[in-house]
């Protein structure tokens, strides 16, 4: 006798796990299916009776966890979901919340909020992280943006200050200090890395507080300065944040002549610094940085000095009014014409002293990484802009993070339409001249310039803003232009050490914040790729990854992979196998409770040379100063894998003296709606899969089976194994045979075979 699509829903079960010989079933149609697969009712009625997986688990291999890989949103959102996860499993690994680029913004921020959301709950439930380092699913936006080549604003074709400074006495790249010197209080001063964008810099060492003049660094000069107007510009930062440089000149002989002292507020941050003042001695020939008021150690780079001269004039005829250029007549908090809007926008006034120069300027702040165009910040003109004539916008600009990002663009500020003029600039967090020309070659109604800055969370400062018809030039006539931009490119020596210091900090806050949460971790994740080689190290690409560029075109440093689409970051492409090395030295020293480590990877039971090729991997980092504690075989498998295989990997594993831990494990059947025979081939794979294992890994080595998501529900199955029914619950989360497969490899034998009795009124009982 067969019962078509029988279902056992679950608070029936419970109630017979529970006790009571007196719950009859009531056969009718149910409101759930397993599929659409005839299943005979004798063994739809064992399947029933069947005790919880965790409770066999615990009974017959008490050192080994049985877990769940599951989607994070399904759990806290689905009561019924959740309840079959704690029913039957003693942990879970998150498929995609824990990894990197779900936790790192853009902008480097780290955001735990809906990890959190778990571990409030105290299930109980052991959890497994995964993963920290893979080749894929990265935060791209900010790892490039460390690596990224230097960005170098030169005036053109002056600066505004005729720098009488060269070499070592400017920017100290020679590694040494050319002529300036120090005395006083004791201090000390020399050359050290690295600067203000660049290899070296100036330090000055003050040990303890004191009058500003009691530590002084000088510059002389061989000829004395002629009367006139000089800037002094240089950027500095100290160790602390009460740091207090002052400038002033004098005569170096007589000490006499003094005058133009500024002081400058110097923090734990790089900070420019600039000063413009009047000299009316005719006998100066001396400038003084002035350390001495706050014991710190000042780092000073970039040091320009000398007569201030007219810079070029703007390329454009600015036609924005003097509150919306640069905001200095604006009202309070008001942004001088300009809107802002969108569902990424947080807040946008202007703030006196943020400006560039300490003037007004106007601050956005965008809530989160998004779309660039959901926070816009736009100027509507009364007049549509001229088709055909090309315009230029200009401005300055900083943002709160490293990898900040405005777009430009033009519309029509009423229909929305004519919309075009696209470019991103990228922001930093040190002022910045940007600069964009265009030409509205369609439209004649365009009235609106919108800065978009929804891309990247943050805050964004923006002064100076100019926006006109371009100037022409006379032919022949030399082209002025506010700034030009070049790019320096790290070397291979610097992206190196900026990303194992990203690696150690994103390690260090992973293991700090989850804690004891986390027993055990992947450390890597698939790092042999399908060729056999080392992803990054050897060229182990994805398929269709081409082969490395370096470029430096736009600044961009976009090295062939780590442009394509979620999140393609190899770490060894830059660090070499320290990377391996080092992501485990990391884990190992920042995890709180001594969690187990593993190596994660796939295709193990299919590709012997993949797997000694892992093995191989492994025996690298042990041997070099690092500890691996156990290797994951993934076993996405289909029903046509063979015992013979199985049997060879787990044995090849168990001889690397490893722990050894299943962690994704489904059997897929090339279908949503199997067939009774298929569902019960599924059953016997999954038997025969974790019978293999206990019989194969010592038992010291074993450490965890992990089942790959719960149920053949299709919002599990939204991108992984779309149409197919590879677990161990249906779409309803009833039991499917599979369930039984999995209990009699736990138990080692037919549990059901002791059940009393065919009938649903006799309680279920095992021989355990």
């Amino acid at each position: 006798m067969k019962l078509n699509k029988i279902i056992f829903p679950l608070a029936a079960v419970s109630m017979v796990f529970a006790s009571c010989d007196d719950q009859v079933m009531e056969w009718r149609e149910p409101d759930k299916t397993v599929t659409g697969s005839d299943i005979p009712m004798e063994l739809a009625e064992k399947i029933s009776k069947y005790d919880f997986i965790k409770n066999y688990m615990a009974e017959y291999h008490p050192g080994v966890d049985i877990t769940l890989g599951m989607g994070l949103d399904n759990f806290l959102d689905d009561e019924a979901y959740r309840q079959v996860v704690l029913d039957n499993f003693q942990g879970v690994t998150f498929g995609n919340a824990m990894k990197h680029q779900s936790i790192v913004s853009a902008s480097g921020a780290f955001n735990w909020a809906k990890v959190d959301q778990f571990t409030a709950l105290a299930t109980g439930l052991k959890l497994h992280g995964h993963n920290l380092i893979w080749h894929t699913q990265q935060q791209q936006t900010y790892m490039k943006s460390l690596i990224a080549p230097q960005m170098i604003i030169e005036s053109d074709p002056t600066n505004d200050i005729s720098n009488m400074l060269s070499g070592d006495n400017s920017d100290f790249e020679g590694n040494a200090k050319g002529g300036w010197g120090s005395w006083g209080n004791e201090s000390e001063s020399g050359v050290t890395s690295p600067g203000h964008d660049s290899n070296y810099c100036m330090y000055l060492l003050n040990p303890t507080d004191a009058s500003a003049w009691n530590a002084q660094c000088a510059y002389t000069f061989d000829n004395f300065l002629e009367p006139g107007t000089y800037k002094i510009r240089f950027y500095a930062k100290a160790t602390s944040a009460a740091g207090q440089l002052q400038f002033q000149y004098q005569n170096g002989t007589t000490y006499g002549s003094q005058g133009g002292y500024n002081t400058f507020n110097i923090g734990t941050d790089w900070t420019l610094c600039e000063y413009e003042f009047e000299l009316t001695f005719d006998d100066v020939n001396r400038i003084l940085l002035n350390f001495g008021a706050v014991g710190a150690t000042y780092y000073v780079d970039d040091i320009e000095f000398g007569l201030k001269q007219e810079v070029p004039a703007d390329p454009m005829v600015n036609i924005l009014p003097a509150e919306a250029s640069d905001f200095n007549d604006c009202a309070d908090g008001s942004t001088g014409g300009w809107g802002s809007w969108g569902s990424g926008k947080k807040s946008a006034a202007t703030v006196a002293d943020a400006g560039k120069d300490g003037s007004t300027a106007v601050v956005i702040e965008n809530n989160g990484d998004g779309n660039a165009w959901e926070a816009q910040f736009a100027y509507t003109f009364d007049e549509p802009l001229t088709k055909g004539q090309p315009y230029i916008i200009q401005f300055e600009a900083k943002s709160s993070t490293p990898a900040g990002q405005l777009q430009f663009q033009y519309q029509n500020g009423t229909s929305y339409g004519s919309q075009g003029g696209y470019h991103t600039f990228d922001v930093g967090t040190d002022w910045m001249t940007q600069e964009y020309e265009f030409t509205i070659a369609e439209y004649d109604d365009v009235n609106r310039i919108i800065l978009n800055f929804g891309a990247v969370g943050g805050t964004y400062t923006i002064d100076n803003i100019k926006f006109g018809p371009k100037i022409e030039t006379p032919a022949g006539a030399p082209v002025k232009r506010a700034s030009s931009i070049t790019y320096k490119i790290k070397t291979p020596e610097e992206k190196k050490a900026i990303l194992l210091e990203a690696m150690e900090t994103w390690i260090k806050e992973a293991m700090t914040h989850l804690g004891d949460a986390c027993t055990s971790w992947d450390v890597i994740n698939e790092p042999i790729g399908d060729n056999g080689r080392i992803r990054g190290v050897e060229g182990g690409w994805m398929e269709g990854d081409s082969e490395p560029v370096e470029t430096t075109d736009a600044g961009l440093n976009l090295n062939w992979a780590n442009d394509a689409g979620n999140g393609h970051f190899y770490w060894g492409y830059y660090c070499g196998m320290d990377y391996a090395v080092k992501a485990f030295e990391y884990a190992a020293k920042y995890s709180p409770n001594g969690a187990k480590l593993f190596v994660n990877e796939y295709n193990l039971e299919t590709s012997p040379s993949k797997l000694a090729k892992l093995i191989e991997f492994v025996n690298y980092i042990d041997n070099n100063g690092a500890h691996v504690d156990g290797i994951g075989t993934q076993m996405h498998v289909s029903s046509s894998i063979t015992k013979d295989k199985v049997d060879a990997m787990f044995k090849t594993l168990a001889s690397t003296g490893k722990l050894i831990r299943i962690t994704e494990l489904d059997v897929a059947l090339g279908t949503a709606s199997p067939s009774a025979e298929q569902l019960q081939t599924q059953s016997d794979v999954y038997q025969m899969i974790l019978t293999s294992y206990f019989e194969n890994v010592p038992e010291s080595q074993q450490s965890a089976i992990t089942v790959w998501t719960l149920s053949d529900n299709a919002k599990e199955h939204e991108y992984w194994l779309k149409d197919e029914s590879p677990n161990l619950f249906d779409s309803g989360y009833g039991r499917k045979v599979a369930y039984k497969g999995v209990c009699d490899a736990i138990a080692g034998f037919d549990v059901s075979a002791s059940f009393t009795s065919h009938d649903w009124s006799q309680s279920a009982s095992s021989s355990k």
